[in-house]
């Protein structure tokens, strides 16, 4: 361990295995960037379309609403000529 060749190829190894782990988390730092970067325009791209459903369905429930107003309104029709009918056949 005297020799000047052991330190030196120690120092060799010493700076190649810095190297490599400074290159190792390098590449992997922007592969996860690469990643995350994919998996958020994945996820803007479902959210549009989910809110793309999500306008076609309250558009259907306008529709929905609008159709039971009428229906509401037939049955409050009904219900008056039920009764008119009723105390005409049953007076009191």
């Amino acid at each position: 361990m005297t020799e000047p060749q052991v330190w030196t190829a120690l120092g060799v190894l010493a700076a190649a295995l810095a190297g490599v782990i400074t290159v190792t988390t390098q590449l992997m730092t922007r592969h996860m960037a690469a990643l995350f970067s994919g998996l958020r325009t994945e996820m803007v791209l479902r959210f549009e379309h989910l809110e793309g459903h999500m306008d076609r369905f309250e558009t259907r429930m306008d529709r929905f609403e609008s159709r039971m107003d009428r229906l509401e309104k037939r049955v409050d029709g009904i219900d008056r000529d039920v009764q008119a009918i009723s105390k005409r056949v049953f007076p009191e």
